[in-house]
């Protein structure tokens, strides 16, 4: 009985192939049962059995029908069910075929009636069936999706089910496109099937998305040039092939090719990071706005980052405009190879400045505290030095960014010796570290205003609503710095694992020193001139005027010696020596002394007649703009106020473009980093030069200058009042 409790009685109905019969008898090994055409015959018990009719409720027949009735989808049986209903009341009158089983209003004189034609009759049960089918919400979602035609139910179709079910019995009432066995796509021929995975191979989001039909013409197009055209391909089957390989595209261009990567990207490994030393960089558009103080407006800037891959320590930061160049990537790594520590004393904290060799934490018999209770770790405190490590980079992973790729940045890590490892194309896992670090500058974003979200989803309609005033690119810089020591460098990494003990909680400074009593400590450049080094070098000749570079003339006594040096003195064959040259700041050059080895700045000789920014980009902005009038000669007493007669709209040209009026924030911003990161290096030679243990260390105070008795902070007296 197939373990259902059935129950079995006179009156119960049994399904059979024909279809109901009638149980009129309970014997001791067998049931007497009637057909709809008054034969009896014994049914034994071991042949009745349970299976779902409708709605998951059990009901008995006989053992003939399984297992292929059972198999069947359950909206199949009840649809079957239903024409076998339809079948025997227009044959006998009655839905369940016996008078004995006969349901209200049974049997009806207009489907039923002996007197009409079995065509009339299925005339009549079609009118009836679709004045059901068009009250049947179900029905009429499958006609609104398509699924139907229409809910009308014709005649000929009753007429079909009658001849089915007299043919075939019960099992000709089963719709067999429901249950028509699949082909599997084996049956396609294998040449079939390259050429439509060649087809669907184009769509990696760089491609317009094309329907099926599209697709198919090309198929067979590109058989046919092949020479297999004349080939027999079933129909269905290549439909359904090719409506499954769109599926796996995507629905749209975004997911195909956001699948595309993810399949290219089939590196089953991690990584092996095993060294401090082991940086990986990358740049992002932060996601707050900043203010622009020049024009009185908000702008956008990037992030440079450089992280330490195994210990996920920051070890360099820096804010850039718009797009950076060359020129900052190299001095990400010339942050990211000094030292700097951060002081905080009361609720003041300063900026990162000069130190020596960095020691935060000495983990060697320190117990790991486990305890979730604890909010503060034993022994810390935000108050004194926040120490950022600094590294000689043992190799660099990057993606394949131009500025990453220049000929000033390779020359940069070829100098060092440091091992460019690039990410490979379209696999943005090969940096997650970096990628997984800008999603925690999120939380610094957030807790200054200006913040704009990650995307269009996350934004305010008006960020800037707060009201409170946005933050300078250099005071952004500022914030993100004193997060990274005072947030960051403190919490827990989860991403952080310490062999042997998996459950300690690590954070990136206390993984650093963790490293360091194995890889020993890194001892890097601590020589005040170091930024020199990551600035492009010009070869010029130094003359009596001094040295001329892109028609500016920069002088300095220091050159007195090289004013007339013989040839091969600097450079083979030529009298030419070398400056370093940074294009944020074109207002001076510096020059290092062969002798003593120390960087001397050589400024402009016009430097003292300018006060405002002179950046590469404004320099040569200036020449372009006297090569579009016709340059100097087209210049005179006269020239400007006749062409102010004959173009008076001039005088109220509107604006410049939004985009040089970006490139000019970009010039003023670079020139503002350029005075303090040469203002650091000066700092921290003239400490350098005042101790001599070797080591800058920002924390120790400056020596007071000589005195030489005048205050120029002084009330000066007057000297009309009462002089000679």
């Amino acid at each position: 009985m197939s373990g259902l409790n059935l129950k079995l009685q006179v009156g119960s109905r049994l399904l059979n192939e024909d279809g109901y019969l009638l149980v009129t008898e309970m014997g001791r090994h067998s049931v007497t049962v009637e057909t709809s055409t008054g034969a009896k015959r014994e049914v034994p018990y071991g042949q009745i059995i349970g299976s779902p009719v409708e709605g998951g409720c059990a009901g008995p027949n006989l053992a003939t029908l399984e297992p292929w009735w059972s198999g069947l989808p359950e909206e199949v049986r009840r649809d079957a069910l239903v024409k076998l209903e339809v079948v025997q009341e227009i044959l006998t009158g009655y839905r369940w075929a016996h008078r004995r089983l006969a349901q209200p209003a049974e049997p009806d004189p207009t489907v039923s009636d002996p007197d009409l034609s079995e065509t009339q009759r299925c005339e009549a049960m079609a009118r009836q069936l679709s004045y059901e089918r068009s009250s049947d919400r179900k029905v009429l979602t499958r006609v609104q999706n398509g699924e139907l035609r229409s809910t009308a139910v014709g005649a000929s179709t009753v007429q079909k089910w009658i001849r089915d079910w007299r043919d075939h019995g019960l099992r000709g009432l089963v719709d067999k496109r429901a249950v028509k066995g699949r082909q599997g796509y084996d049956a396609l021929d294998e040449r079939v099937r390259r050429i439509a995975d060649d087809a669907f191979a184009r769509f990696d989001g760089d491609v317009s998305k094309v329907n099926t039909t599209t697709i198919e013409a090309a198929i067979r197009l590109q058989m046919k040039a092949e020479g297999i055209g004349d080939l027999r391909v079933p129909e269905r089957l290549l439909q359904e092939y090719l409506s499954e390989r769109q599926r796996a595209l995507g629905r749209t261009t975004r997911a195909q090719r956001s699948r595309h990567l993810r399949r290219k990207a089939s590196a089953h490994t991690s990584f092996p990071a095993m060294h401090p030393s082991h940086i990986a960089i990358d740049a992002t558009r932060a996601d707050v706005l900043v203010w622009d103080e020049l024009r009185k407006r908000p702008v956008s800037v990037e992030i440079l980052t450089a992280i330490s891959v195994a210990t996920r320590v920051v070890v360099g930061l820096r804010v850039t405009p718009r797009s950076g160049n060359a020129l900052e990537a190299g001095l990400l790594l010339y942050d990211v190879m000094r030292p700097m520590s951060m002081l905080v004393e009361g609720t003041e904290v300063d900026d990162w400045r000069w130190c020596g060799v960095p020691e935060s934490l000495d983990l060697a018999n320190v117990p790991v505290h486990r305890s979730p209770k604890r909010i503060v770790p034993p022994g810390q405190s935000l108050q004194g030095v926040h120490v950022k490590p600094g590294v000689r980079p043992s190799s660099i992973r990057c993606d394949h960014g131009s500025v990453f790729l220049s000929e000033h940045f390779i020359g940069l890590l070829r100098d060092f010796g440091i091992d460019l490892m690039l990410s490979r194309g379209s696999k943005p896992t090969d940096n997650p570290h970096v990628e997984r670090w800008h999603e925690t500058l999120q939380r610094a974003y957030q807790a200054i205003p200006g913040f704009k979200g990650r995307n269009v989803a996350e934004r305010g309609r008006k960020v800037d609503a707060t009201g409170e005033a946005l933050l300078t690119a250099s005071e952004l810089e500022r914030h993100l710095r004193r997060f990274v020591a005072l947030d960051y460098h403190r919490s827990w990494h989860e991403g952080l694992v310490l062999p042997g003990a998996p459950s300690a909680r690590l954070t990136p400074l206390e993984m650093w020193d963790a490293m360091h009593e194995v890889t020993g400590r890194l001892h890097v450049p601590q020589h005040p001139d170091l930024i020199y080094q990551f600035l492009p070098i010009r070869w010029l000749t130094i003359g009596h005027a001094g040295v001329e570079y892109k028609n500016l003339v920069y002088d300095d006594p220091v050159l007195t010696d090289f004013r007339d040096v013989r040839k091969g003195t600097f450079q083979a064959d030529s009298r030419k020596a070398p400056f370093h040259y940074d294009p944020r700041d074109v207002s001076r050059i510096w020059f290092r002394h062969p002798e003593t080895g120390r960087i001397h700045e050589i400024g402009w000789k016009a430097r003292h007649l300018l006060d405002m920014p002179m950046g590469d980009w404004m320099h040569e902005r200036a020449l372009e703009r006297i090569a579009e009038r016709g340059g100097n000669t087209a210049l005179s007493r006269k020239s400007t106020w006749r062409q102010i007669i004959t173009e008076l709209g001039k005088l109220t040209s509107p604006e410049e473009t939004a985009e040089a009026r970006a490139k000019g924030y970009a010039a003023r911003l670079r020139w503002e980093q350029a005075q303090r990161d040469h203002a650091e290096a000066a700092e921290a030679a003239a400490m350098f030069d005042g101790d001599q243990d070797g080591v800058v260390t920002p924390l120790r105070p400056r020596r007071p200058a000589t005195d030489d008795g005048f205050d120029l902070d002084a009330e000066w007296p007057d000297y009309d009042e009462g002089g000679d």
